[in-house]
């Protein structure tokens, strides 16, 4: 008679266990540190969007204040320009970008609603500093432009201030239902829908 040979080793069972224990560590850890990332993540992305969102309302603040009527202002700099032909107003350069300019490598961390009203606010403020350099060259100020062109486009600076107005408004109420938790308009328009 042979010797019976066990079904069963205990040393296998033992690995077994081992080996499971083991994998349910590495799928434990793994889960934690995705959870950790995650909310690294949203904290990043609440205190961008914190950021953000001061940053814009101070422009929208200034440019919406009714001590400063944009419209007014424009027709009081139109009538001296129309009434003394050498006369060139004197813009202030601006920097309204600063905290966009040090997240732009990582807007993907903003929720995707926020991005598209918080991407078109800033596109308008670019537009508007490149027309602040065009008003304060040399070109411009030197009198070679003709003051009709000139008037012209100071029009077209206001205009734009006027729009970033409107879109700083937008890029707020996205950037303020998102931090609140409602839903941003999926045309990323905020609360307005604008």
């Amino acid at each position: 008679m042979e010797p019976a040979v066990p079904l069963y080793d205990p040393r296998f069972g033992a690995a077994l266990v081992g080996a499971a224990v083991v994998a349910l560590g590495w799928l434990v850890a793994s889960a934690r540190e995705r959870g950790r990332d995650r909310r690294r993540r949203q904290e990043r992305s609440i205190d961008v969007q914190n950021a953000l969102a001061a940053e814009i309302q101070h422009y929208v603040d200034i440019l919406g204040n009714p001590e400063f009527d944009l419209d007014g202002a424009w027709k009081d700099m139109v009538e001296k320009m129309d009434a003394d032909e050498s006369y060139v107003p004197l813009i202030p350069s601006e920097r309204n970008d600063t905290m966009f300019q040090s997240i732009l490598p990582d807007v993907q961390i903003l929720p995707e609603g926020v991005i598209r009203p918080v991407v078109r606010y800033y596109n308008q403020v670019f537009a508007i500093e490149a027309m602040i350099e065009d008003l304060r060259s040399e070109h411009f100020r030197a009198g070679v432009t003709p003051q009709i062109q000139r008037i012209r486009m100071y029009t077209d600076y206001i205009s734009m201030k006027k729009e970033a107005l409107s879109l700083g408004k937008a890029a707020c109420d996205a950037l303020g239902d998102s931090l609140n938790g409602r839903p941003v308009n999926s045309r990323g328009a905020g609360r307005s829908g604008r």
